[in-house]
């Protein structure tokens, strides 16, 4: 991944600025998110890593990339054609276990965050605390 990620944002030019730091990308494994800060250099560069990926026998699932656009205004359209494949454009989306929100903010992940604490306490509670099974009982056997 990572050969093909250092052939990709150097022919595409992708990145963000973030202060004086250039951030490419972000990958983890067989996952990642790639950085642009413009749509065209983004679609560029999807389309490079796709050919670079190619001989090595790697393909980009397509139904599984999403494009997202961080701050305003937001794109009209629902999905973009990238090398001949349609790719949905989101307002969030989750990454690596967090909720990625266009608006930039942390409100929806906290409360994406309270929600699965939520459903697991439910859980607890229906089958765990309201259990049969006494102290007593588990002494016995």
């Amino acid at each position: 991944m990572n050969w093909i990620m250092e052939h990709t944002v150097h022919k595409g030019l992708a990145g963000a600025t973030v202060g004086e730091q250039v951030f490419t990308d972000l990958d983890y494994a067989d996952d990642m998110a790639l950085l642009a800060q413009m749509l065209e250099v983004l679609l560029l560069s999807l389309s490079v890593m796709d050919e670079e990926a190619k001989p090595l026998g790697l393909h980009i699932s397509w139904s599984k990339t999403k494009i997202q656009q961080i701050g305003e205004p937001c794109y009209s359209q629902s999905y973009l054609t990238v090398a001949g494949e349609n790719v949905e454009i989101v307002d969030s989306f989750i990454y690596r276990g967090s909720l990625i929100d266009r608006k930039g903010g942390s409100d929806h992940e906290i409360r994406h965050r309270i929600e699965i604490t939520r459903s697991c306490m439910t859980l607890l509670d229906k089958h765990s605390w309201r259990s049969p099974i006494t102290l007593a009982t588990k002494i016995r056997l």
